[in-house]
């Protein structure tokens, strides 16, 4: 059907609804009848199948018996003839000795009456074996009919299913008219929408970007339907972005707002540096209502290297009390600031959260976040070494360091205990900080590629990382940054086929540092891969060693999109852990 209703995004009048519900039902009819037909022509296919087999083994019986029979009527004529020339041997001379001459009189009765016999023995073979090759001929020409009757019924049928798709056809255009937006379940687009807020956020976070507006204030305005999706849907105002420009202005009343739409939902405020601490002082009522709103929050700070020292010493920040920090430096080159660094100790001392991306101290600092309970510094190295262990505070519980540079990597200057610290992130650019690191709660370690140009080699740190293993129960390999892989093709143990994996083109690979380290961690019971190559048959193997050596079986393993898993290994895997995860992987 190709009229313009089908095709309409409003729905039909009342005469247009009318006249589409007719024709529906028509054709709906008509389905039922195509149905009909089908179901017939598929039990005639079903029982020619059913005669096909029946005829092919009696055919096959039929023929193999003829060939017997055959078989047999071809040694009795090699017989007779025997026979016959036997015959003519048994006579012999009058002076012959008295046994030759019983021999003949033996011969000569029992000859001809043998013969006589196998004669017609072969009479009645030849007459049983043309009776055959009727049956024979017959079978064939009824196998043949049969052949035909169920082709010709798959043709039918399939022109029948040709004819019905086309009508399906026109049955669900007609449908179609009826399927407005506006029909679209709730939840449906609550999910598009935040997918397309998420979408959003990553940009705005990655890319150096000035004007920024908020997409869920977007989507709130297009129509009423999506204004009340998107005020019902707590997840799209989990983050709210001041950026609006060079000399844009906080907004405390939007901001009041989006916190109150968030619900009890995890929220961040996103702003620059500038933003922070404005240049004029904010009035009571705006201070008033941030504060009062802002409860139990996350303040991601965007700063350019030229805000470095704009905030004036006498200038408090507009936002108060975060309960995390996360301060971003957009640019490829970090940002060393120890000015940046006080003003952010002196405005949020009781921070819990902390994570600096491209940005860290420039000076030794005695101003530590005191109740730190999570760090983390995702940063490239300049030329210059910096201090790292006055951040380390007692009261961290979960660390994470990815310095993406091979030199001038942090030092800490003393040994440092860090008695509540549980989860550790390290890359093994940073496996000389371990030697200066007490860490007796450590329970859950993950190892992060780092960022680098060249491979990394094993052989400097496995040993510094084996020492902080002795408790350590998680595992988890973070293969992101590693190189990329290309495919090459082997042959899987077990099966004839050969098997596409791929191999990294790095140094080293996930389940080669594991198996180093296996042997440190004697309480290990999750492992956990993420991105990069893993074969599955070698984790197989590996699972099989670590249970024949030491008894072990993991409890929960979780492979994240890897290459190199099929679901063969998948389903060996489950065998060998308590509990297997797979995500996107192949």
């Amino acid at each position: 059907m190709s009229g313009d209703i089908t095709r309409s995004n409003l729905l039909p009048t009342g005469k247009e609804a009318h006249l589409l519900n007719a024709l529906r039902d028509q054709k709906s009819n008509e389905l039922a009848l195509i149905d009909e037909r089908m179901a017939k022509d598929q039990l005639t296919v079903t029982a020619c199948d059913l005669a096909i087999g029946k005829l092919e083994k009696s055919l096959t019986k039929a023929r193999e018996m003829h060939r017997v029979y055959q078989d047999h009527s071809t040694n009795i004529k090699n017989t007779l003839r025997t026979l016959s020339f036997s015959s003519t041997r048994t006579v012999v001379q009058p002076d012959a000795p008295e046994p030759c001459k019983e021999l003949s009189t033996l011969l000569g009765h029992e000859i001809p009456d043998r013969e006589k016999k196998l004669r017609a023995e072969s009479l009645e073979l030849a007459i049983f074996c043309d009776k055959l090759e009727i049956t024979i001929g017959n079978l064939e020409e009824e196998l043949r009919c049969t052949h035909h009757t169920k082709a010709v019924a798959l043709e039918t049928l399939q022109a029948a299913k040709n004819h019905r798709a086309d009508i399906q056809g026109l049955v669900d255009n007609i449908r179609s008219c009826f399927r407005a937006i506006k029909k679209v379940p709730t939840e449906v687009w609550a999910e598009i929408f935040r997918l397309r807020v998420e979408e959003d956020n990553r940009h705005f976070l990655a890319e150096d970007c000035l004007e920024r507006k908020s997409t869920a204030l977007t989507l709130s305005h297009v129509c009423q339907p999506w204004r009340r999706i998107a005020l019902g849907t707590p997840q799209l105002w989990e983050t709210a972005h001041w950026r609006s420009g060079p000399n844009g202005n906080v907004k405390p009343d939007m901001i009041a707002s989006i916190r109150d739409r968030a619900n009890d939902r995890p929220f961040t405020v996103v702003a620059s540096h500038g933003q922070l601490f404005p240049s004029s002082l904010p009035s009571t009522h705006d201070v008033l209502t941030i504060s009062q709103s802002l409860q139990e929050y996350t303040l991601h700070l965007l700063v350019e290297r030229a805000e470095e020292k704009m905030a004036a010493p006498l200038y408090q920040p507009i936002f108060f009390s975060p309960s995390a920090l996360t301060v971003q430096v957009q640019s490829a080159e970090p940002l060393r600031s120890t000015f940046l660094y006080r003003n952010l100790v002196s405005s949020f001392s009781n921070m819990k959260k902390l994570t600096f991306i491209n940005f860290f101290p420039a000076l030794a600092f005695s101003e530590p976040f005191r109740q730190l309970t999570y760090l983390k510094i995702d940063t490239v190295t300049d030329q210059k070494p910096y201090n790292l262990g006055q951040l380390l505070v007692e009261s961290l519980e979960e660390l994470h360091l990815a310095h993406n540079g091979p030199s001038n990597l942090p030092s800490l200057g003393h040994a440092i205990s860090l008695p509540n610290l549980k989860r550790l992130g390290i890359t093994p650019l940073e496996h000389v900080l371990l030697g200066q690191l007490r860490l007796p709660a450590l329970t859950d370690l993950t190892i992060v590629y780092p960022r680098v140009d060249t491979d990394v080699d094993t052989a400097p740190w496995i040993k510094s990382v084996g020492a902080v293993l002795s408790n350590v129960t998680a595992l988890r390999f973070d293969w992101t940054n590693a190189p990329s892989v290309k495919a090459s093709t082997l042959t899987e143990p077990l099966s004839p086929t050969p098997v596409v994996a791929p191999v990294v083109t790095s140094t080293i690979d996930m389940l080669s540092v594991l198996r180093k380290l296996q042997p440190y961690a004697t309480h290990l019971e999750e492992l956990d891969f993420i991105d990069g190559s893993l074969h599955g048959v070698e984790l197989s193997g590996f699972l099989d060693e670590v249970l024949e050596v030491s008894a072990v079986i993991f409890k929960k393993v979780t492979i994240e999109r890897c290459i190199g898993i099929s679901r063969t290994d998948c389903e060996r895997l489950s065998q060998q852990v308590e509990k297997l995860k797979v995500i996107e992987s192949e």
